[in-house]
């Protein structure tokens, strides 16, 4: 599929992405219609840099998490290296880093409740020695790439499952999956082969839809550093004030 270079164009790289979107003028009739192509992958708050088939993580958490109160055996082996950008500048940095690292990922906006930050990247590995190792390598890329400053950390599974309402607690404590258990998963998961993995690649269209509501997201929670990517220019006009200014 290709993916969209935020390098070019960045000091109004949303004008570059309206250029490239063609989701915003369809999306009536994508909500209408709806469709099963990969224009579908257009409603979520991430861009999937490097996808991966192996893990089919709707699968495990809409299926097995949610409905079945079970924490699926791939799931707890799942050790992900987060990236906190602290702006929507550091945010569209670490992209372009991830597009080099090899390694599944994605990165976008937080919405979730049990997530603190706006923004989040998410490089995916096997097993606690393989994202330790990728710590180290993801650390020292952000030190040179995005700040020193900028937060990383390593933890296991998904947030839902050990922080918020039916979550299974500290994710040390987790027991190991039994042989019974996994012949269960197994016979779940014949019940569903549609399930793909992570992402699955997205046209440069979606991609440039999902960006500029990146920035649209860091104009509406405060961050002022997406004037940085729009020549300077509001995204919204500032409104009539009547006030005198005090001392």
């Amino acid at each position: 599929m290709g993916l969209i270079n935020t390098k070019i164009h960045r000091d109004n790289l949303y004008l570059y992405l309206t250029e490239l979107d063609l989701i915003t003028p369809l999306i009536k009739l994508l909500i209408q219609k709806g469709t099963k192509s990969k224009v579908g992958q257009w409603r979520t708050p991430w861009v999937y840099v490097c996808p991966s088939d192996q893990a089919h993580c709707d699968l495990y958490h809409r299926v097995f998490f949610d409905h079945l109160n079970h924490i699926h055996s791939f799931c707890r082996e799942c050790w992900k290296v987060v990236v906190r950008p602290r702006n929507i500048i550091e945010l569209f940095d670490l992209y372009e880093l991830q597009k080099d690292i090899g390694t599944p990922c994605k990165c976008g906006k937080e919405t979730r409740e049990t997530t603190s930050s706006l923004y989040g990247g998410y490089f995916y590995n096997r097993g606690k020695k393989e994202g330790l190792e990728k710590y180290e390598e993801v650390r020292k890329l952000v030190n040179d790439q995005l700040s020193p400053e900028t937060p990383v950390i390593l933890k296991r599974a998904c947030t839902e499952f050990e922080i918020g309402e039916g979550s299974k607690g500290p994710s040390d404590k987790w027991p190991d999956i039994t042989w019974k258990e996994r012949e269960w998963e197994l016979r779940v998961e014949a019940l569903f082969p549609r399930y793909g993995g992570i992402g699955g690649g997205q046209p440069i269209p979606v991609q440039a839809y999902v960006m500029r509501e990146w920035i649209h997201y860091a104009h509406s929670k405060g961050d002022p550093t997406y004037k940085q990517l729009t020549g300077g220019t509001p995204l919204v006009p500032p409104y009539v004030t009547y006030h005198k200014e005090t001392k």
